[in-house]
């Protein structure tokens, strides 16, 4: 009895996690993750209902719907996010996936959303097939409609795809249109949240909702830190830690460390979705050991403050940045010996995805308290080679 139990609860973490990275499911797009999901709803119901966000199972879609709170939705920082032509071209095809029957090709889509986007006073710069990078950005957005699981594709041949891109000759792909997928892709009531109406006590709202964006802030980013926190919320926080870290436990199934500065969730390694919710970094190669070079080099030199946060000026940046070329010059590959210039920005880039990193507008670093975990870092027999593979392969 008590395997059973202990397998059911590895299945509903498994499954809690899975969603927060594949948010609509359906038995095409991650058929394991589908099955958890329904075997499993009552008590991912529940958990999510702790982060404020909503499950929805309609027929043999699953959606998970992350609830904004004062407008703001928890998100980790993203240094390439989707063009917003993309996103508002995914928009488009969805709405011309409306208007077809339970079949379409891509040719068809393209057709559709240039008719939507043409007329008079439609809000979007109107969509020109004619275009090579139009039609690129198209193909992006219907490859993302087909990871949410409302296109199927019917059709496997990449060949006729890379012809209609280049080419616009042939139908591109056929596709099955899941209408069921479709109707859950967007939900007008969470759209309206992400912009709260104008007068609204939004101090108010923040403190009522203040355990669910500090549970969001600890599972859906790479750390709670009180230093990024309001007063308020940073008093809040440190008073519930426990809670706190026991909550994101028991629906990761993860462990938490409780430390001075913040809380930080590490997820099991073992559960099939934890890898896409982590950060697979750092990585055997240069731009991961560079950045963690320069960030070694900026926890040594910069101004500590009381919250453990590291504070260096943007011409101390430079300057680390040109000592590193120089007395690492033989274990840099050829692109950072050649192009010194590139290794600020790619050590920034990687410390800011890895959540480690704040700079402002006029390029002074703020290094997370989290940093302090990456400390004297020294490339491995086999970083060098792997990296000039890496880069042969671009």
């Amino acid at each position: 009895m008590r395997a059973l139990t202990v397998t059911k609860r590895l299945e509903e973490q498994s499954a809690f996690i899975g969603l927060l990275t594949q948010p609509l499911v359906t038995p095409t797009n991650d058929a394991k993750l589908h099955r958890l999901a329904l075997r499993h709803q009552r008590q991912l119901t529940e958990w999510f209902r702790r982060l404020g966000y909503r499950l929805v199972v309609a027929g043999q879609v699953v959606r998970l719907h992350r609830t904004p709170h004062a407008g703001i939705v928890t998100t980790p920082y993203i240094s390439r996010p989707p063009k917003g032509r993309e996103l508002v071209l995914t928009l488009v095809a969805a709405a011309a996936c409306e208007e077809s029957d339970s079949t379409t090709t891509l040719q068809a889509i393209s057709d559709h959303v240039r008719m939507i986007t043409g007329v008079e006073t439609s809000p979007v710069t109107a969509y020109d097939p004619e275009y090579g990078p139009e039609r690129s950005i198209l193909l992006l957005a219907v490859r993302r409609l087909e990871a949410h699981g409302v296109l199927v594709r019917r059709t496997r041949d990449e060949e006729m795809l890379k012809a209609w891109e280049a080419n616009r000759t042939g139908i591109g792909a056929g596709y099955d249109i899941d209408r069921a997928a479709l109707l859950q892709l967007l939900d007008p009531h969470t759209a309206a949240l992400a912009a709260p109406p104008t007068g609204s006590d939004e101090t108010q709202l923040l403190a009522a909702t203040r355990w669910t964006r500090m549970l969001r802030i600890l599972i859906e980013t790479p750390a709670l830190m009180y230093a990024d926190l309001s007063e308020d919320d940073a008093t809040y926080a440190r008073a519930v830690a426990g809670r706190l870290a026991e909550a994101a436990r028991t629906m990761t199934g993860g462990t938490v460390e409780v430390r001075a500065e913040g809380l930080v969730l590490i997820l099991p390694p073992d559960h099939p979705w934890a890898g896409d919710a982590t950060l697979d970094w750092p990585k055997t190669a240069a731009p991961a050991w560079i950045a963690l070079m320069l960030c070694d080099a900026a926890g040594a030199t910069g101004e500590r403050t009381d919250t453990g946060a590291v504070l260096l000026l943007s011409h101390q940046v430079d300057a680390l940045a040109a000592t590193l070329h120089t007395q690492h010059y033989t274990e840099l590959t050829d692109t950072f010996r050649q192009r010194p210039e590139q290794i600020r920005p790619t050590a920034e880039a990687t410390l800011r995805d890895a959540g480690l990193l704040e700079i402002d507008s006029s390029g002074n670093w703020t290094l997370k308290p989290a940093a302090a975990r990456y400390r004297d870092p020294a490339p491995s027999s086999c970083w060098y080679t792997h990296t000039l593979a890496s880069e042969a392969s671009e």
